[in-house]
């Protein structure tokens, strides 16, 4: 049974990261590492990350961007992939890719995804006195029995490296490994914790923030999205830019 996950978000090509993080997970004793997808379009080299993420043996989800990178659409975003240059073993993994994944852990199931369930473009968020709310009538429907309800639900999409705190689940953002908020997680089942780790700009990784999974500690806990109401302050996995 899985107690110590690792936990990637959208990887985006960024090889040399994915490989540090990966090694990185190994040293920190994690039971399973997994990923929420979004290898394609991005400054590296994705034939590489398919690589690292099929060699060893890291379960991941398709995003939107492998959608797209497979279809050949979208494909004026930025440093997009195109088809014709993608090695045919890249994209077959790619086309493999479930859109979600159920994976057992000592406390209860995780569900994987990369946006909600398996809509890739989908959100959730409870909204800021600056954000809008998202919600999703489908996670709500899954919220609403907690004999059916994940205890976890890991996503990506946002590249933003959050904690959502439901009555019947927690929701984990996972983020990503580019740009202002690059880093991983670490889910720890006995410890009960989620921790947040950060990639500074030379390539060595950080904690970032930490928090329980026992219980709330103060923070709001959600009935389910339609409860949304803006008045939040987002529960981060990584330290102010």
């Amino acid at each position: 049974m899985n107690k110590k996950i690792g936990i990637i978000g959208d990887v985006h090509a960024e090889d040399v990261l994915l490989s540090l993080a990966i090694d990185w997970f190994e040293k920190q004793g994690v039971d399973i590492v997994i990923c929420t997808g979004d290898i394609a379009d991005g400054l590296g080299d994705i034939n590489a990350a398919c690589d690292l993420l099929a060699n060893h043996g890291v379960l991941t989800v398709a995003g939107n961007h492998d959608r797209w990178l497979l279809t050949d659409k979208k494909r004026h975003v930025k440093n997009a992939h195109r088809r014709s240059a993608v090695r045919d073993s890249s994209l077959q993994f790619l086309d493999a890719l479930p859109r979600m994944l159920s994976v057992s852990t000592s406390c209860g199931e995780l569900l994987l995804c990369h946006g909600v369930l398996g809509d890739d473009l989908a959100k959730v968020w409870p909204g800021t006195a600056t954000t809008n709310v998202e919600q999703s009538l489908s996670l709500d429907q899954l919220l609403s029995n907690s004999s059916t309800a994940p205890r976890f639900m890991v996503n990506g999409h946002m590249h933003f490296r959050t904690l959502i705190d439901f009555e019947n689940c927690q929701l984990i953002n996972a983020g990503t490994l580019k740009g202002l908020y690059s880093g991983v997680s670490i889910l720890d089942v006995d410890e009960q914790m989620v921790s947040g780790f950060d990639f500074t700009p030379n390539k060595v990784i950080l904690q970032g923030q930490y928090h329980s999974i026992a219980g709330s500690d103060g923070r709001k806990v959600w009935r389910n999205t339609q409860a949304f109401d803006s008045r939040w302050t987002p529960i981060t996995l990584h330290r102010s830019p």
